[in-house]
């Protein structure tokens, strides 16, 4: 291993509430320890709502999932396609579990703070476990305040930034822009700015997908 690796950026665009989205972060992980020899491999998390008119409460998940997916068997369908896509990634989870859906402009908050100090990566698994595997409200301030000071960050700061107007409009416009850019699925992962993809891939088509992006799109 050299240093002289080209840099891989990877953008990618994510909402925490997404179950593909938890999928998508572990395969990613995964895909990024098979291309440390090659690249210095760069991500970079990126603010999306799917459900951006989410009461800043939030609302019933469980009530929510029966009203777009009225159908009972599609949605254990697709609970049987996230564990074996989860199971293809290197773990499990239960996608039922979290009983609450929030507005997770908050979160994206939080997750964008934690770029600064280089902790984006840590902060975003953390809070994607606490939502995922211990149904964790990821809308609440404290909540996200406290999973920003285990990622390493200042509590004061995370609470700061919480409350910070400019940095909500900031999300908010992220947001808003990939959505009016054409991005409608996450994850999405966007290649040196250059060329993106959507989808929870498997590791290892994941890692070779990367790889054939960079090829074409490199970042000196």
């Amino acid at each position: 291993m050299t240093e002289d690796r080209p840099r891989l950026l990877v953008d990618i665009v994510s909402d925490p509430v997404c179950p593909w989205c938890y999928v998508g972060l572990k395969s990613f992980i995964a895909a990024k320890e098979r291309l440390k020899s090659e690249f210095i491999v760069l991500p970079r998390f990126r603010a999306y709502q799917l459900n951006p008119d989410t009461p800043a409460e939030g609302v019933d998940r469980q009530a929510y999932y029966a009203r777009k997916f009225p159908d009972e068997a599609q949605r254990t369908q697709m609970i049987h396609q996230l564990k074996a896509a989860a199971l293809g990634a290197g773990f499990a989870f239960d996608p039922s579990k979290p009983a609450h859906l929030p507005n997770t402009l908050k979160a994206h908050q939080i997750i964008r703070l934690a770029h600064f100090d280089g902790a984006q990566e840590r902060l975003a698994l953390a809070l994607y476990a606490a939502y995922w595997d211990d149904g964790a409200d990821i809308g609440d301030e404290e909540t996200l305040a406290d999973l920003a000071q285990a990622a390493g960050l200042d509590i004061e700061n995370a609470r700061q930034d919480l409350k910070n107007p400019k940095s909500i409009a900031e999300i908010k416009t992220e947001a808003e822009g990939f959505r009016q850019a054409g991005v409608t699925g996450v994850p999405t992962f966007i290649v040196n700015e250059r060329t993106g993809f959507a989808g929870a891939l498997p590791p290892a088509r994941l890692a070779e997908t990367l790889r054939e992006a960079a090829n074409v799109t490199r970042v000196q």
